[in-house]
């Protein structure tokens, strides 16, 4: 007896209601050719949502059908990944791609922005769907990640690891600060840590080289463009309150070769709103570095 007679006859002997299965009666042939065309049908479905070749003689699985395969998502899921994933697809998208798998289907509410936005959910079905919702997202967006380094797409690789670190988070990307992660960090806590942060500097520096091409007796020259990107802060003077004197706060412009710990030059900088200064460049550079360190403050780098 052939395979699929072994099949059918299997069938036949559960088969309680034919008609649950749009069959006439259970006869061996009539569930053979039920099963026949219920392969045939599931296999042209997965050639067409791209997740395996059919040859003349056999099946291969292609990328989405081994990713779906190895996460345990529906054919249609990666068949829709496969349509809206490019090589800069951005973040929003990828949410928005998120929510559209069929894996959600049988949930009425996706509450993915409640999660992200820490929002109180009005009854306890909403957070049981949305405990769903993030417990399924982990290999959805795993899948996603796969798809985009089968590709080779690295910008949407990236912006789909993000995806994922908010899901487990419960934090926006680029929108929420990530001392928010922090154990017993509130957000009352950290508009007070950014107000008083704005107490220090951030400097913005440009540099351009001005290379002596007359005779070459004289060194070529090094011009450094330094900024102030605090414009709420309306004072120069060091944050020290445990010195015993006012401070002003300076800056060391350090050029260096940081591999062989290798100095070139170095120049102290008093720092206004903008300052321009020239630093020597060396004859025969190696791997060069700006360093640019603050004078009063522990541990604060350019």
């Amino acid at each position: 007896m052939l395979q699929e007679d072994l099949i059918a006859e299997s069938l036949v002997q559960k088969v309680v209601n034919p008609a649950y299965y749009g069959l006439e009666d259970a006869d061996t042939r009539t569930v053979n050719s039920y099963l026949s065309r219920l392969v045939q049908n599931t296999l042209e479905d997965l050639e067409d949502s791209g997740s395996i070749k059919i040859n003349e003689n056999n099946v291969e699985p292609l990328m989405l059908g081994t990713v779906a395969s190895q996460y345990y998502l529906s054919y249609m899921t990666v068949s829709m990944f496969g349509s809206n994933i490019g090589p800069d697809t951005s973040l929003e998208v990828f949410l928005h791609i998120l929510s559209g798998a069929t894996e959600y289907d049988e949930l009425p509410v996706r509450h993915n922005e409640a999660h992200f936005s820490q929002l109180e959910l009005p009854i306890s079905d909403y957070v049981t769907d949305m405990k769903s919702v993030l417990d399924q997202s982990i290999r959805i967006i795993q899948a996603m990640i796969d798809i985009c380094a089968n590709s080779g797409w690295l910008s949407s690789a990236i912006a789909c690891m993000h995806l994922l670190q908010m899901v487990m988070q419960g934090l926006w990307y680029g929108q929420d600060s990530p001392l928010l992660m922090l154990p017993c960090m509130s957000s009352d806590l950290l508009r007070f840590l950014n107000k008083e942060i704005e107490l220090f500097p951030f400097l913005q520096v440009r540099i351009k080289l001005e290379r002596n091409v007359k005779d070459g007796s004289r060194p070529s020259i090094l011009i450094v463009k330094l900024e102030s990107l605090n414009s709420r802060r309306k004072t120069t003077r060091a944050f020290a309150p445990r010195f015993p004197k006012i401070k002003e706060e300076a800056w060391w412009l350090i050029l260096c070769n940081d591999a062989t710990s290798e100095l070139y030059t170095l120049k102290r900088v008093s720092l206004s709103k903008h300052v321009v200064t020239r630093m020597n460049f060396p004859s025969e550079p190696s791997n060069l570095k700006m360093l640019e360190t603050l004078e009063a403050y522990v541990a604060i780098k350019g």
